[in-house]
């Protein structure tokens, strides 16, 4: 049986997930691909579900109101470490355009320990976006659900 460990963020990790998840000016799928936490709730929700999730996250002090404000929160961390995750992989193929260079004198090309913290790194970064869509795929079924039930 796997056990699912679910972190809920703290209050001051949801005032910083307002903030727009930060977009490479040189990165071209950035601009033309949706961001996988906010894609996975339109396709859960649909649009009319999508845009009443913004509306009902406005209602502060209910309780629909605080589980749409989390979806929201979790799709925006998503977003944010799929970032992190693309920028890093960007980082090591340059990394590795630069070590493979045929200009550049073998004398100066590492040998050994090239994606030793590199690699390591990256499946962090893929583990923990994962786990941050896994998260997200569980909040949007409780908020389903409660949305859902009568006067929820």
């Amino acid at each position: 049986m796997t056990h699912r460990t679910i972190r809920i963020q703290s209050t001051a990790a949801r005032a910083n997930a307002s903030a727009a998840p930060a977009r490479s000016e040189s990165d071209p799928l950035a601009e033309t691909s949706p961001l996988p936490g906010a894609a996975a709730l339109r396709r859960a929700l649909g649009e009319d579900g999508y845009q009443l999730l913004g509306h009902q996250r406005q209602e502060r002090g209910t309780a629909l109101g605080e589980l749409a404000d989390l979806v929201w929160n979790t799709a925006r961390e998503a977003d944010r470490l799929h970032g992190k995750l693309r920028r890093h992989a960007a980082h090591v193929r340059d990394r590795l355009d630069n070590t493979l260079n045929p200009g550049l004198d073998p004398a100066f090309v590492p040998v050994t320990g090239l994606l030793q913290n590199t690699g390591h790194t990256t499946d962090l970064h893929a583990a923990r976006f994962a786990q941050q869509m896994n998260q997200l795929g569980l909040v949007v079924e409780s908020y389903q659900a409660t949305a859902r039930r009568p006067g929820g």
